[in-house]
């Protein structure tokens, strides 16, 4: 073998155990630094692959947030596209830190989480031994929420047709006002200090309708900036009242009835017709030939056919 070839099967086995021994980079630390930003530590430094022509390749982070089943970013089949920014880099580009802005924190925060799931793959990165990385999944803890958040209930009841019903909300920041940002009903205003009173007039609105919830959406504010300004959707649900007046009676039963019927004998079942959903009713009749027992009609004398052939409960 000549030395040309010697050298050449020596680089070979130098480049080839080089790869078999580099320790490939994983992520050590996930957190959250700012409204926006999310950072990424690994324990060694890395840095997007070059080409032969050793110009830099665009290393891309492939990833997806959810919770359970809730996908803020991606889907369960997707992925979405971020490059990611070294934070104090080497010389040679390898950092072991990369971060990137993320504006769908925000819907996070809304939502209150207080922790996220991450699926990352890394496309086009390596680190110095030319070790490259894989795909990481990991729920990490949102140590980072908006400065502001309005802590009171998003939710609260209201009798129907009731003129008023009040809601006191609350931030966690005393100084923060309220404003309507949407109210397509109509039904809601604001009073009181910094606007935290809350009002549903719903004396047009009716259970038996088929709108039976309202929504309002509120917004708190302490001034300028991302962490000073937060967003809460908030839902009325009507209360059913007994209102409504019953429109009819109805006997289910044999309304024809043989002179001399036993005193006692149930003659059939009364129901009426109410708007008012699950609502108990009381019978009772002006003619003391019946009895009524709950709903159960009975006869309560013995009848002659010759006295009379009809009779009205």
């Amino acid at each position: 073998m000549n030395i040309f070839n010697r050298f050449i099967v020596t680089t070979l086995l130098v480049l080839f155990a080089s790869q078999a021994f580099a320790t490939q980079p994983t992520v050590t630390k996930i957190e959250r630094t700012d409204s926006k930003t999310i950072l990424i530590t690994f324990d060694q430094r890395i840095k997007p692959i070059a080409d032969i022509l050793s110009q830099p390749i665009e290393g891309i982070f492939y990833i997806k947030l959810y919770a359970d089943t809730t996908f803020y970013l991606g889907s369960s089949t997707t992925s979405e596209a971020r490059k990611p920014t070294p934070v104090n880099p080497n010389d040679n580009g390898f950092a072991m830190q990369w971060q990137w802005e993320e504006s769908t924190l925000t819907a996070i925060d809304n939502d209150r989480l207080s922790e996220i799931t991450i699926y990352l793959y890394f496309s086009d990165f390596k680190n110095s031994a030319e070790a490259s990385l894989f795909s990481y999944t990991k729920t990490f803890n949102l140590v980072w929420q908006n400065g502001l958040t309005i802590t009171s209930t998003n939710t609260f009841p209201a009798n129907e047709k009731a003129a008023s019903t009040t809601h006191t909300l609350v931030a966690n920041d005393t100084a923060a006002t309220f404003s309507i940002t949407e109210d397509t009903s109509g039904f809601f205003s604001l009073s009181g200090t910094h606007n935290n009173t809350l009002t549903f007039n719903g004396t047009t609105t009716n259970y038996e309708s088929t709108t039976k919830s309202y929504t309002v959406k509120i917004k708190a504010t302490t001034g300028d900036g991302d962490d000073k300004n937060t967003t809460q959707t908030i839902t009325v649900t009507l209360n059913d009242l007994n209102d409504e007046t019953p429109t009819a009676i109805t006997l289910t039963g044999d309304r024809t009835i043989a002179e001399n019927t036993n005193t006692g004998t149930e003659l059939g079942t009364l129901s009426a017709t109410d708007a008012d959903a699950n609502d108990t009713f009381t019978y009772t009749s002006s003619n003391a030939k019946f009895t009524i027992d709950n709903d159960k009609l009975k006869l309560n004398a013995t009848l002659d056919y010759e006295n009379a052939t009809s009779l009205n409960t």
